[in-house]
C-alpha cells in the first residue's frame, strides 16, 4: 500500500510551496491524519477548503485517510456560505476593516493578541475571520475565514465580496469607520457644540455613532468616501477577485 496522494483544484495550489505547486503530491504519513490535519501540513487553511473528494466520493475534513486514497481539494463557489455576514479582521488588515464598514458589514478589527482569543471571539460572535496568518485560520475554532491573497485594500475588498458574495448587499454610511457602531441620524442642534463652525453654519445632515458617538456629515471627505462606494459598486459585480 503506499501514500496518500492530493490533488489541489481552483487555485488553492498557491497557497503550497511554490516548489509543489500545479502537481499530484505524494504525503508520506498522512494516512494516520485526519484529511483537514493533512491538508493544512501542506500549507492549505481549512477555511479556504469547499468540497472534498477522496477516490470519487465526496468527504469530510474530520474524516480519517486511508492508505493509496486519492484527495481532492475545491475552493468554495463563490459566494458560497451562509448568514451572518459578520467579519473579524485580523489586526493587520485595518484598511480593509474600514472598507467593509463604509460600505455597512459589521466588521471587528482585532488587536494583536494569541490566536486562541481571536478564534474564541470568532466563534462565540459567528463572524467570519479576514487574515493573512494560517495559523489562526487553522484553529479548529475558526469555522468560516478567508486567507486574504491580495496586497492593495481595493483589491483585498474586491476579493473578500467575490468570495463571500457581498455585491449587492452593502448599505453605505450605515457604520462608523472608528469603531464598528450603526450610524444614527441626529439634528444639527444636538451636536452643534461638537462641530466647527463652519460645518455648524454649513451643513444641515448629520449621523452619530452610536458607540463612539462620532459625527460625521457630508462634506468633502464624505464626498471621497461616495467615490470608493461607487467604485466597488461598478467593479464588484464583475471583478475576478483570485479564488
Amino acid at each position: 500500500m503506499g501514500d496518500p496522494t492530493f490533488v489541489f483544484h481552483g487555485g488553492l495550489d498557491r497557497l503550497l510551496p511554490r516548489a509543489r505547486r500545479g502537481a499530484c503530491l505524494r504525503q508520506a504519513g498522512a494516512q494516520r491524519a485526519s484529511i483537514k490535519h493533512a491538508i493544512e501540513a501542506l500549507g492549505v487553511p481549512h477555511t479556504e477548503v469547499g468540497a472534498v473528494r477522496v477516490d470519487g466520493r465526496d468527504a469530510g475534513l474530520d474524516e480519517p485517510i486511508g492508505e493509496s486514497a486519492r484527495i481532492e481539494v475545491f475552493p468554495p463557489a463563490p459566494g458560497e456560505g451562509r448568514d451572518p455576514l459578520r467579519f473579524l479582521a485580523d489586526a493587520h488588515l485595518g484598511a480593509l476593516a474600514r472598507r467593509l464598514r463604509l460600505l455597512g458589514f459589521d466588521t471587528v478589527l482585532a488587536r494583536d493578541g494569541p490566536d486562541r482569543e481571536l478564534a474564541r471571539l470568532a466563534l462565540a460572535e459567528d463572524r467570519i475571520v479576514l487574515s493573512r496568518d494560517r495559523a489562526l485560520l487553522e484553529h479548529r475554532r475558526v469555522q468560516r475565514g478567508r486567507f486574504v491573497r491580495a496586497q492593495q485594500v481595493q483589491e483585498q475588498l474586491l476579493e473578500v465580496a467575490h468570495r463571500f458574495g457581498l455585491a449587492g448587499l452593502e448599505r453605505p454610511f450605515t457604520r462608523c469607520l472608528e469603531c464598528n457602531g450603526l450610524l444614527e441620524p441626529v439634528e444639527p442642534e444636538a451636536v452643534a457644540a461638537s462641530l466647527p463652525p463652519a460645518v455648524a453654519a454649513s451643513q444641515r445632515e448629520f449621523t452619530r455613532c452610536a458607540d463612539c458617538a462620532l459625527v460625521y456629515w457630508p462634506g468633502t471627505h464624505w464626498q471621497r468616501l461616495r467615490a470608493l462606494v461607487e467604485e466597488f459598486q461598478t467593479l464588484a459585480g464583475t471583478a475576478g477577485a483570485a479564488s
